[in-house]
């Protein structure tokens, strides 16, 4: 009996290191995860902040004027030049296609509704139902 007992005893406390072994390596495991991760999120980081200042660097002011004098034919911004917006042509108002055509089948005019009192319904009025 008493080794049958010592057997089980022996086989639990197997059991349980094994148990608390693979827990330890597992969380080793994972915080190995956790570190690489981190790096990761480290380097994009280190990447956004060199992209932002190559942006910075690609957009300065004096760098895109002297593209565009290199590669455009540009007159001098003069006085005379800078008008009101009150003295700029309206814009013609354009119409698409569709409404063209929606135009040049009637479908422009507005329609009846049942509740519209200056339409013709065609309900009848309750006089002359009786």
């Amino acid at each position: 009996m008493w080794r049958i007992i010592h057997v089980c005893a022996i086989a639990m406390l197997i059991g349980s290191a094994i148990y608390s072994y693979s827990i330890k390596y597992e969380t080793i495991w994972y915080a190995e995860q956790v570190v690489k991760l981190k790096n990761m999120i480290q380097r994009e980081h280190d990447d956004i902040s060199v992209l932002r200042a190559e942006w910075a660097h690609l957009t300065r002011p004096e760098r895109i004027q002297t593209l565009i004098d290199r590669h455009m034919e540009t007159q001098v911004l003069s006085l005379t030049q800078i008008v009101r917006a009150t003295d700029l042509p309206d814009k013609a108002v354009k119409v698409d296609a569709i409404g063209r055509k929606l135009e040049a089948l009637g479908f422009a005019e507005p329609t009846n509704t049942p509740g519209d009192s200056r339409g013709h319904s065609a309900t009848p009025a309750p006089d002359a139902a009786r």
